[in-house]
């Protein structure tokens, strides 16, 4: 079900994922409570990586509740699993499945995924073959970047001409390898080809400034998990040695002119299916 993964599966890449997990951190909070979930539900989260928003999700709804984090990548489910026990969190756990025939009809109350539909061939249909497990009256909230919003828009100030190269050759690789850099605002088309209510949609992004910014390490990462992927398409612009000295560099650039950056926008959605109350 799922297309090719655009970065690697490396314990490095999971690191990554965990960087991604704290900028975006807020972003998810807020989705995920707008959306009312809330203490003593059942979530199942989808495409769960290295399990961030399960984890989330798992402390919003409390030791009454439980949520269940599932990806169809062995690597990410031992690594969130290893998270989750590091941290002593005991309503959460990880399965290795696939979204949409993992669990029987009506046994969650709340679905969730962040940058999962992005990746998939038939987004609509997954998330519709997912969304059987909810019970009448569930919720789904889903969560995608907006990775196309950057190049049509200000993504820095003053204008960086090093982030201008990152945004647009990490476009171009995670277009090329199939997954779709406008999700976010096609999220409620998504909804609605899945024939599910219309959603509440949401869009933010993370702006950063100053030597302590998060920004300029989660976007050197993702270039140097990207590589491999970079090359298989014959994408260049950037090479392991110029990867390596990029968090620096954008630092540098940034910093000299006391300047900001503007990570991938970021859209949410959420709906409640007819039926019982939430």
């Amino acid at each position: 079900m799922n297309k090719a993964y655009v970065l690697d599966r490396t314990e490095r890449e999971l690191n990554r994922l965990d960087l991604q997990g704290i900028i975006y951190r807020d972003a998810t909070r807020r989705a995920l409570t707008d959306c009312g979930i809330a203490t003593g539900m059942r979530v199942l989260d989808i495409g769960c990586g290295s399990g961030d928003v399960t984890r989330l999700a798992a402390e919003l709804v409390g030791p009454s509740g439980s949520a269940l984090g599932i990806d169809m990548d062995a690597e990410s489910v031992q690594s969130a699993r290893a998270r989750a026990a590091q941290l002593g969190i005991g309503n959460v756990a990880f399965e290795e499945g696939e979204a949409g025939s993992f669990a029987e009809p009506g046994t969650f109350d709340a679905l969730t995924g962040r940058f999962f539909l992005m990746h998939q061939p038939s987004p609509a249909q997954t998330l519709a073959e997912a969304a059987r497990a909810l019970r009448p009256g569930g919720v789904i909230m889903m969560l995608e970047s907006h990775m196309a919003g950057l190049l049509d828009t200000q993504h820095s100030f003053p204008h960086s001409e090093i982030y201008d190269e990152v945004v647009r050759w990490k476009c171009r690789v995670v277009a090329a390898a199939g997954a779709d850099i406008e999700a976010g605002l096609g999220l409620y088309r998504i909804f609605q080809a899945a024939k599910l209510p219309a959603p509440d949609l949401r869009m933010e992004a993370p702006v950063g400034g100053g030597a302590d910014s998060l920004i300029y390490r989660y976007m050197a990462e993702s270039v140097r998990s990207m590589l491999a992927m970079a090359d298989s398409h014959d994408i260049r612009g950037f090479g392991a040695e110029n990867a390596e000295q990029l968090e620096e560099n954008l630092r540098n650039s940034v910093v000299s002119s006391d300047g900001v950056l503007v990570c991938w926008p970021v859209v949410s959605a959420c709906c409640q299916l007819s039926g019982a109350a939430a």
